[in-house]
Parts: C-alpha cells; structure tokens; sequence
C-alpha cells in the first residue's frame, strides 16, 4: 500500500504534467521542479566522535561491506552513498576534477592511513550501491569522527553540518560521550530538525550493564540537547554479520531492525512533509508567473500595433529604471559592508587596547608565581606556553563569538532593508504594468526574510579550531636566574605579536564569512528582479507576434490564453488544498 507520501508525490508529479500540457514551451522551471521530484534527495548524514563505529553502522544498514573498517581513526573524507543499478564509485578532487574507481581501491582515498592529511586533495566520494535503502532520493553521508587526533577530520565533520537534513548521532558504551561530542552536540542541534541516537557497540557489554549504560548515555545527552531523546541500543558488528550470513539469531541479537524501521517511517513521514512543501511551494511560485504572463499577453493582444508598441516602449523605460534602482541597491549594499568592515577593525582595535595589557599582566603574575616554584627552566617554559594558550584562547573564542554576533544583527537589519526594497522594485514593476494594461496583477516571486537555519546564519558560526594558536616556542637556553628578566620580555614580545596575528585571523575569517554570504544575497535579489522583467517582456514579445497573424488566429489565441488562465487557477487552488494535506500529515 502506497504511503500518503507516495500518492502525494504522484499527485505533484501530475500537476507539473498538466502544468506542461499547458504550456509546452516555457518548461525550464517546471524541469528543475521534475528533477527534483525524481531525485527526491536526502542527506542522511551519521556522525559522532571517531572509533564509535560509524562506517561499520552504514556498512549494516546497507547490508554490505562497502566502507572500510579500522581499529585506528580511519575515516578522513566525507563519503556518500547513494542509489545507483550497479555498484562503482567516484573520486570527486577540490580541482572540480573527477575520476571513477573500483570499490575496493575506496581506502586508498578516504582513509586516513592511505591518504594522510588528504594529500591527494579529494573532495569527497561518491558510491553508488543497489541498496532499497538508498531508494527515494536517500543519501547515506558518513562523515569522519570529530575528537580525532587528526585535527583535519574534525574540521571536515563540522564543515558537513550545513548539509544535514536528518543526522543519525553514534556512541559507545565505552568510553563514554567525551567532550569533543558535548561541543559537537551543542553545534549540531541548530543545523537540523531531527537526530536519531544510537549506541553501537552493544555487543561489548554485559546485558546486566546495557541498562545503566543507556540511562546514563541518554542523560548526558539530554543535558547537551535541552530535550528528551530516544537512544536505540544495537550491535552494527551483529546486524553486518547477520545480514552477510543470513544469521537471523546474530540480526535479532543486533537490534538493528528495530531501528530501521523507525528510521524509514521517519524517512517516509517527516522527511517526506518537508520535502513536499517544498516542492508545493515551487509550484505555487510557477502558476503566479504564468497567471500573471497569461493575462499581460491577454490584454496586450487586444491593442492596436501603435498602442503595443507605446505601452512596450514605456514598460522599458520602466525597466531600465528598474536596473539603476537595482544597481543603487547594490551601491548602498557594498556601502553597507564598508562601514561593517570599519566598525570590526575599531572593535579589534580597542580589543588590543583592552584585553592585551589584562593579559600581560595576568602573565607576569603567573610568571612571578611558577619562578617561585624554583623549577626548570624547560618546565617553565611548558607552564607558561600552556597558561598563554589557554588564555588567548578563551579571549579570542569569545571574541570571535561576540563578533560574530553583532556582525550578525547588523547584516539582518541591512538584508531585511535591502530585501525591503527589492520587493518594492518588483511590486512598482508590476503595479506599472497592472496600470499600463488594466489588469489586475500580483507580483509572482518576494525576497524571503532570512532565516536562522539559513547559510548566513552558518557562516558566522564560531567553529572550534577555527583559530588555531601555535606555540610560543620559546627557548630558555640560559640558566634561570640569568635569564629570568630576558625570558619575560621575549614572552610579552612574542604574546604581543600572537595576539596582533590573531586579531588579523579573526578579522580575516568573519569578513570573509561575509562577503561569501553578501555575494549570494545580492545575486539572490538580482535574480528575482530580472525574473520579474523577463516574465512581463516575453509576454509583450508574444502579445507582438500575434500582430503579424489574422483575427480569426488572434481570436484563437485569445480563447487559448483564456484556457489557460482558468486551467492555472483550478491548479493554484488544487496546489493550495494539497498544502494543507501535507500539513495535516
């Protein structure tokens, strides 16, 4: 029996049929919207802290030894899984370049092992497996273990988190959550509405343990998330071996059907109403622009050549005023991010003038305190490169956080100004052309208020490791009651210089973030402006033609567009009730 998902899915697959038969020849959009129905792409994405398992976990969620498996941090590369009629997989590099592979040379790319440091520069890996799991659009993403020792691995697992839209969270009985996961914990929660947890490696526990273990796991995490959690007990070692061999008792033992299917409910059911209003909204979008096309070319073919040809020549002028209100737009945007700019380096600024002198002092005291001790000058050197550490490390995290935050207020007052007025450019666009044709429009496309969850949101997130302090790397070559006065000085020089350094990285980093986020911003509200123009001058362009054709022809046309409007309305208002199913799902 078809899910209401499915008979949903169908339903709107439909629509973009009866949405072409309409209209054959402006089918660019209603492709993309097909693609993505066919597609139906979803990441799910498995994560945790290394050596809890993951690779083994998807390799008996698919049911085949497909990623390879290690005692040591393996994983260094994210690696996707997606469903395709034969197996292979694809090296995808950071050149853009790509290279196909048999699936036994997969370890000699994404392991840690065989490519230390990923020398080889790969962007990830994609396998395309024939596994009903990887049907529907599903993509299986195993992401290499924060906590590593290797510090890339962690870097590359925090980067993966925009991607998430459901995450399957691994742990272990032993050891427990560490606080790689509490931190990685806090971070992911905000970049995905649904996290499954798991405790793997159940097999390595007495079943008298399994219990407090559980109950344990699952508080700590609670605590980190702020909400209660289901945690699913399974053995991914048992439920691989049983699916290889058949063994049922080793599958049973596993728990791992357990999860699965409440993993595909949730597959079928929340994943599903996301993805379909989604899909809704698209269309909606759709049939407002060629309601808004059908009754401009309506209107327009009812006047004369001259009458057309004025109104078109007016319309232009209008359009081109558009362009300098967009490009003022843009002026005013880079405007904008010059003054932010400014207001960081003076905030950097007077954080050199604040904190720097707090903490030489602090310095000196801790120097003054460990001398004391009478120790080796190595041991000195040690104390202190850590104490230094740590504080410029405290100091610039929170910075950075701080920063971060007020860069992000401000840019959601500018976007929400400037996204003000571009949808004001788009409804005086319109409004011209209602009035200049009598008839009743309504712009088809707005500029949306950012959202949390949205990439510019995620771009000034603070990501641990983001600023990575070196060592002062100080020598203390003289014994220490000479060089007690030179080793003090030449630690305030380097603390100095390494606290300038890490301003600039600081600076570097956010307005980086930013300018990244403000070029897609601006490319955004471009593209709905000239969509808008386009949409009005190709109507007019049709409206022309029919010029060159006989009354009866435009009489013909006349009552096609007529249709045609009335075959979008009965749509829109479909498209509007299948809505609210969705949401009633």
């Amino acid at each position: 029996m078809e899910t209401r998902f499915a008979v949903m899915k169908d339903r709107l697959v439909g629509v973009v049929d009866d949405l072409s038969k309409i209209n054959s020849n402006r089918d660019k959009r209603l492709g993309e919207i097909t693609e993505k129905l066919a597609l139906e792409q979803f990441n799910l994405v498995v994560m945790g802290q290394f050596k809890r398992g993951k690779s083994t976990f998807i390799n008996a969620l698919i049911g085949a030894e497909i990623l390879p498996t290690s005692i040591i941090p393996l994983t260094s590369i994210v690696t996707i899984l997606r469903y395709g009629q034969k197996a292979k997989a694809m090296v995808r590099y950071l050149d853009e370049k790509e290279e196909e592979i048999d699936l036994p040379d997969i370890p000699k790319f994404v392991t840690e092992k065989r490519n230390p440091k990923n020398k080889l520069r790969v962007k990830e890996v994609e396998i395309l497996f024939p596994s009903d799991y990887l049907k529907d659009g599903v993509r299986i993403i195993d992401t290499p273990g924060v906590g590593s020792v290797f510090k890339h691995n962690t870097d590359v697992a925090y980067a993966y988190l925009p991607y998430v839209d459901a995450g399957v969270f691994i742990v272990t009985p032993d050891p427990p959550l560490g606080e790689a996961e509490h931190r990685f914990l806090t971070e992911v929660r905000e970049h995905a509405d649904k996290f499954i947890f798991v405790l793997n490696k159940t097999d390595l526990v007495e079943a008298s343990d399994l219990s407090e273990s559980m109950d344990f796991t699952t508080n700590l995490i609670q605590e980190d998330l702020g909400q209660s959690v289901n945690l699913y007990p399974v053995s991914a070692k048992f439920a691989l071996l049983g699916k290889l061999k058949g063994d049922t008792d080793k599958l049973s033992q596993s728990n791992m059907l357990a999860f699965e299917k409440d993993l595909k409910d949730f597959l079928h059911h929340e994943k599903g109403k996301t993805f379909l209003r989604s899909v809704i909204g698209s269309l909606l979008k759709y049939t407002a622009d060629e309601t808004m096309a059908y009754k401009i070319e309506q209107e327009a073919a009812r006047l004369s050549v001259e009458e057309l040809k004025a109104k078109i020549a007016t319309f232009e002028k209008y359009a081109e005023t558009a362009q300098k209100d967009r490009d003022r737009q843009n002026f005013i945007l880079e405007g904008h991010m010059r003054k932010l700019q400014q207001k960081l380096d003076d905030n950097l600024a007077g954080l050199a003038q604040k904190d720097l002198p707090v903490l030489l002092k602090n310095m000196e005291e801790k120097f003054a305190e460990t001398t004391a001790r009478h120790i080796s000058s190595h041991e000195l050197e040690k104390e202190m490169e850590e104490f230094v550490f740590n504080e410029i490390m405290v100091t610039f995290n929170r910075v950075r956080q701080k920063e971060a935050e007020k860069i992000a207020g401000i840019l959601e007052q500018i976007y929400l100004d400037i996204a003000k007025r571009t949808n004001d450019i788009i409804e005086n666009i319109v409004k011209m052309t209602s009035d200049l044709f009598q008839v009743e429009l309504k712009p088809f496309t707005t500029v949306e208020k950012l959202s949390k969850k949205g990439e510019f949101y995620f771009l000034l997130k603070d990501d641990p490791g983001a600023i990575e302090l070196i060592g002062l790397s100080i020598r203390f070559a003289l014994p220490k009651f000479m060089a007690k006065g030179i080793i003090l000085k030449r630690m305030k020089d380097t603390v100095s210089g390494r606290f300038e350094r890490h301003c600039g990285r600081v600076r570097y980093d956010l307005l980086r973030r930013v300018e990244d986020t403000s070029r897609n911003f601006k490319k955004a509200l471009n593209e709905k402006i000239d969509l808008t123009v386009s949409t009005i001058r190709e109507a007019l362009n049709r409206a022309m033609a029919l010029k060159d054709q006989s009354e009866k022809e435009v009489s013909q046309t006349l009552s096609t567009l007529s249709d045609r409007l009335s075959n979008v309305e009965e749509i829109r208002n479909q498209l509007y009730s299948y809505q609210k199913d969705v949401s009633a799902m």
